[in-house]
């Protein structure tokens, strides 16, 4: 109840002058930036009536990195076509060691993003904007392995293909040029494909592994964004 009391004020007062609608030919730029990390720390002591030591030891854990430029056009009035362009870098908490150096399994995505984006006004500056969004792309996973010439890399590429229904999603535009988009949740499903081709002297093995992502997902602390038209 209190977040929704914040909100309905925030909409109630974001009023500076008259806008224009979203119309044919505008333009908008938003975006994503994300990044995040772990690191464990330990420390062990041992103590008895003749010695008393420590130890302690860093464990660097799992990373994410992720940015998502997008451009959006108005097709008709209120109809927003965007694009935008992903990429994601995530390693793995430690697989194990080689030598006192940690091994770690690394993966690269790069997606392209297009959708359709329909703005209907509820009230001045704010607007209902659900939302249908298409996912290709493809990425690399590397997995570090140690063995007697030092540390190998082996390297797996897949597919990525899905979609993603923004049903819960909202925008204020307290100025002309300046928003705020809100969303609470999307339906997402994804596809994960990975083939593999083994040959020894005239035999060959072709693998293929499929992973299928559902996801449905209502967030009641909504995701926050900032667009900028022109």
């Amino acid at each position: 109840m209190k977040k929704f009391s914040v909100f309905a004020v925030l909409a109630a007062l974001l009023v500076f002058y008259p806008l224009r609608a979203q119309n044919k030919g505008d333009m908008v730029i938003s975006g994503s930036l994300g990044l995040s990390g772990t690191t464990t720390h330990s420390s062990l002591r041992y103590s008895s009536s003749s010695m008393d030591s420590r130890e302690s030891s860093v464990a660097p854990g799992a990373f994410e990195f992720s940015i998502m430029p997008e451009f959006g056009y108005f097709v008709l009035d209120r109809l927003e076509f965007d694009v935008s362009i992903g990429y994601s870098l995530s390693r793995s908490e430690s697989t194990g060691t080689w030598q006192g150096k940690n091994l770690f399994t690394f993966m690269h995505v790069v997606t392209v993003n297009p959708g359709l984006v329909y703005h209907l006004p509820i009230c001045e500056k704010f607007y209902y904007t659900p939302a249908f969004h298409l996912n290709v792309g493809g990425g690399v996973q590397n997995v570090q392995d140690g063995g007697r010439d030092g540390i190998s890399t082996t390297g797996q590429g897949f597919g990525v293909f899905g979609f993603s229904i923004s049903a819960l999603a909202f925008e204020i535009k307290p100025t002309e040029h300046f928003a705020i988009s809100l969303s609470a949740g999307e339906f997402s499903y994804g596809l994960v494909t990975a083939s593999e081709k083994v040959t020894s002297g005239d035999e060959s093995v072709r693998s293929r592994a499929t992973v299928n992502v559902v996801e449905l997902g209502l967030n009641l602390g909504a995701t926050i964004g900032f667009k900028y038209y022109f």
